[in-house]
């Protein structure tokens, strides 16, 4: 595997309809041999089969990032996402930081950490769903040395101005920080959808349609931190106050 060339399956998932559901798609599309990292949804899985994936990561020998949601007895609930190795170890674990009206209805909590992983491929991210229309979250990313930001989206978009705004956050956030970004959603009664975009804001993939995966190539080599270095985080204290 050349490490500045990575192949990403994003898997447009079926729903969410029962336990065994979203195993039979990381089965399913786990099996293709073009990609080295494959990318599935917000929620995709529920906390009590993380140990699944974990084998299916281990026995197809592929790395994988995936939504996540509580099924814990805690007293808080979070959305989270994983990023686990070709050896079926959990490499990152991200909380969801920005959270929806409808999560916040559900008392689901806030993640209090953006904190970048170390990977074969390099230093990666994810930003779930809502996440990725905030601009500090995909900027620490880039800070902390990023070269891809991965972002498992729940649900398609609602109608085609919705699938528009995506891409354009999408696109900005790649082109702003000087790195990729690449999405996918869930297929459902909305309008589902498949994304990437390379550094200079270049479109690669930009899809809607019904549950399957589409394999883009990155070219990790392209990443150029888009001038970080002339900053002048000493002028936007604002953006930290409430």
């Amino acid at each position: 595997m050349d490490m500045n060339k990575l192949n990403v399956g994003l898997v447009i998932a079926r729903p969410v309809k029962d336990s065994d559901q979203p195993l039979f798609e990381l089965e399913k599309f786990t099996m293709d041999k073009k990609a080295d990292i494959f990318l599935f949804p917000e929620d995709h899985i529920y906390s009590d089969k993380l140990t699944d994936l974990q084998e299916i990561a281990r026995n197809r020998k592929k790395w994988i990032v995936s939504g996540m949601e509580d099924r814990d007895t805690g007293e808080k609930k979070y959305k989270h996402a994983v990023i686990v190795n070709p050896q079926g170890e959990i490499v990152g674990w991200h909380r969801k930081t920005s959270l929806t009206y409808d999560e916040l209805s559900k008392e689901f909590s806030h993640g209090d950490t953006i904190q970048a992983v170390e990977t074969d491929f390099g230093i990666a991210g994810v930003a779930i769903c809502y996440e990725m229309h905030f601009p500090e979250v995909a900027r620490i990313y880039a800070l902390q040395g990023a070269r891809i930001i991965f972002n498992p989206v729940g649900t398609g978009m609602w109608h085609d101005t919705q699938f528009q705004q995506w891409n354009g956050v999408g696109r900005t956030r790649a082109s702003e920080n000087g790195i990729f970004t690449v999405g996918c959603s869930h297929q459902n009664d909305a309008v589902p959808f498949a994304y990437a975009y390379a550094p200079d804001g270049t479109c690669l993939v930009q899809t809607r349609d019904a549950n399957r995966m589409v394999t883009v190539t990155l070219d990790l080599s392209l990443c150029f931190g888009m001038f970080l270095e002339h900053r002048q985080p000493h002028l936007y204290g604002k953006l930290t106050k409430g």
